[in-house]
This record gives C-alpha cells, sequence and structure tokens, in this order.
C-alpha cells in the first residue's frame, strides 16, 4: 500500500458521503524499463503491424515576438506613471494596451522585455505540419493490471498517443488519439514506430514503470448533494466570520481541505473529477450528448496533501514521467462508454 488510509474522523464530519464513494487506480509511474507488455508511460505500444500509426494534421502553435517601437513603450511608461494605486491601470494605460495588442495582431498574449531592454509583444499564431506527424505513445493501460480500466465492447487494453506540439484545439496542448482493443487479438506487432518532430519536451514522457494502487475518493464538493454541500460550505464559513486577516488565510486552507483529503491527485483511472481551477463544467459526449465518463489523468505532479504522499523509501515521484501539462496542471480524459467507437473529449485545469 502506497496510500495512507482515509481518517475516520474525516468522514464523520461529513454524515452520508460514505455512500458516495468511487474506487480510482493510482498508477504511481516511476522510471524503469518497460517492454510492450506492461502497462506503462512512456514505452513502446502493442501496435499491430498491419495499422498505420496515428499521425497528426492540426496546426501548432508557434511563439512570436514582435517589436514594440520606442515612442509607444515610452507612453506606456510614462502613463504608468500617472497612476494613483499600484495595481489600478489608468485609462491612457488601458487605451496603450488595446493599442499594443492591435499592433501584435492575432494570438497576442502580452508584452514584456529582458532585463529591461526593448519591449516586445508576444503572440501564437498556427503552423501547419510540413507532413502529418507521427504521434508519441504516452500510455499503455492493460485491464489485468489496473481494475478501474473501462472495458468499452469488451477490450482489455487501452493505448493512449499525442501530439507533442502545442495546438490551439481545446484545451490548448497536444492532440490525442486513444485505441481500445483486445490483448488476445494482437499477435503481428509493429517492430519500431515511425519518429516524428518534438515541439514540446514536456510532452515525451519517461519511460515509467507502473504501480497501481485502488483507492477510493469522494466527489468535488460542488458536485455533492445538497445537504452535504452546505456542510462543506459551512466549514469555510465559520472561518469566514474570524475578523483579522491571519483567519481569512486559514479559511482559504480550510477551502481546500475537503479535497486534499477526499481526492487522489496525479495519474489515475477512474474516481471523480477535481474542479479546483474552474468549478465543474459540463463533459456531454462530442457524438450522443450523453454522459461520459472519467478515465484517465494526466498530471504534472504526483504528490498531494497528507495521507496522499507517497512514502519516504519511495523517493520524490513529482517528476518521474517528465510530463508538464499546461501550468503544471492536469490532463483529463472523459469518454462516452455507450457510443460504439467510444468518441473522448479532454479537459485541463
Amino acid at each position: 500500500m502506497i496510500t495512507a488510509p482515509l481518517p475516520p474522523e474525516a468522514l464523520a464530519r461529513y454524515p452520508g458521503l460514505e455512500r458516495l464513494g468511487r474506487t480510482t487506480t493510482r498508477l504511481h509511474p516511476r522510471p524503469g524499463a518497460v517492454t510492450p507488455a506492461d502497462s506503462h508511460v512512456g514505452g513502446p505500444l502493442r501496435w499491430p503491424a498491419d495499422e498505420p500509426w496515428p499521425t497528426c494534421d492540426v496546426p501548432y502553435m508557434v511563439h512570436e515576438e514582435v517589436p514594440i517601437p520606442a515612442d509607444l513603450a515610452t507612453r506606456m511608461r510614462t502613463a504608468e506613471r500617472g497612476r494613483t494605486r499600484a495595481n489600478v491601470l489608468t485609462d491612457d494605460e488601458l487605451d496603450l494596451h488595446r493599442e499594443i495588442a492591435a499592433l501584435v495582431g492575432p494570438g497576442f498574449s502580452g508584452w514584456g522585455s529582458r532585463n529591461d531592454g526593448p519591449l516586445f509583444g508576444h503572440r501564437y499564431v498556427p503552423r501547419p505540419h510540413p507532413v502529418p506527424n507521427p504521434m508519441v505513445a504516452l500510455a499503455q493501460l492493460r485491464a489485468a493490471d489496473i481494475p478501474d480500466l473501462p472495458r468499452p465492447g469488451g477490450a482489455d487494453l487501452l493505448q493512449v498517443l499525442w501530439c507533442p506540439f502545442e495546438h490551439s484545439e481545446a484545451p490548448w496542448g497536444p492532440t490525442v488519439r486513444l485505441r481500445w482493443r483486445r490483448e488476445a487479438e494482437l499477435t503481428d506487432l509493429l517492430a519500431e514506430p515511425p519518429r516524428g518532430e518534438v515541439g514540446t519536451d514536456r510532452y515525451v514522457p519517461r519511460p515509467c514503470r507502473l504501480h497501481p494502487e485502488q483507492v477510493v475518493e469522494y466527489p468535488y464538493p460542488d458536485e455533492l448533494p445538497d445537504d452535504l454541500r452546505r456542510l462543506v460550505d459551512e466549514d469555510d464559513d465559520e472561518d469566514d466570520e474570524e475578523a483579522d486577516e491571519e483567519a481569512e488565510e486559514e479559511a482559504e486552507e480550510e477551502a481546500a481541505d475537503y479535497v486534499a483529503t477526499f481526492m487522489a491527485p496525479g495519474w489515475k483511472v477512474g474516481g471523480y473529477a477535481n474542479w479546483s481551477l474552474t468549478d465543474p463544467r459540463p463533459t456531454p459526449c462530442p457524438r450522443c450528448a450523453g454522459p461520459t465518463t472519467l478515465t484517465l489523468v494526466v498530471d504534472s505532479w504526483e504528490r498531494g496533501a497528507a495521507r496522499w504522499q507517497p512514502p519516504p523509501s519511495d523517493g520524490d515521484p513529482d517528476e518521474a514521467t517528465g510530463v508538464v501539462v499546461g501550468r503544471h496542471g492536469a490532463l483529463r480524459v472523459f469518454a462516452c462508454l455507450s457510443c460504439p467507437d467510444v468518441p473522448f473529449l479532454l479537459d485541463q485545469q
């Protein structure tokens, strides 16, 4: 066991929460040699020799810098000196912001300078791949190893691939492909997959062995029934009534305590989605508009708070895979298990 048990007093704070428990399989990726026969991150796939390797033809995003004229930079610095409050922009600054955005053009993402040098505007623009780009193997998951892996149509193997570039398709990041298979049907295998171009090194995973562990987790607070949600809100309200700033900071920490206690961090299969950054979003099937199931979480971090931390002997797993999603966030795959072709959608937190 890697995860410490849930303290009994934690559930006692929320009567009725226990019935909402759902299993999830924490994958616990750790660097190590893997083979096509294993469940793994970043290793070789059991890919049929007669099946084309997936490629990406979606334009990828390229960062460009646009010089900002010296007179415009001077006007900006003059406008900044006209502030009456340090963090409140003047009307002149707002007008200049719009002028800079128009100058930089579509894809504008801000501006800045290096070491107090000239100002540059930043933008991201789409660029087509010269040829369809072969995707990178992200993960291979066997139902025999991972009890919470769905088995649509009797499949017992999931292969996940992505294109290691930034793309503007929602969410911003790699394009993703899933392949659901039956292991018994895989005999004549591809010896060596094609290699493509890499735009972002943090989208190329290190080979990692998995150490699956099934645990129980509970819904995000906003997805709780009203009576339980009120209990969580009351915990926050009690702390918010404190008068001094220190108590208010403690209240903010309390607001995250439920998630830190009841929701598993890191790479996992199944379970509940953590909506701490955006609040819950709808995740309808892109084909039938029906419900989808959280199938896989690709996380930039493995270490969580308190009980979710690995034992000291397990080392520091946070950079085990080398994968960083967004701003050190997580990519979640929601799959429709009712449609025959298992369509899916992505969400990034």
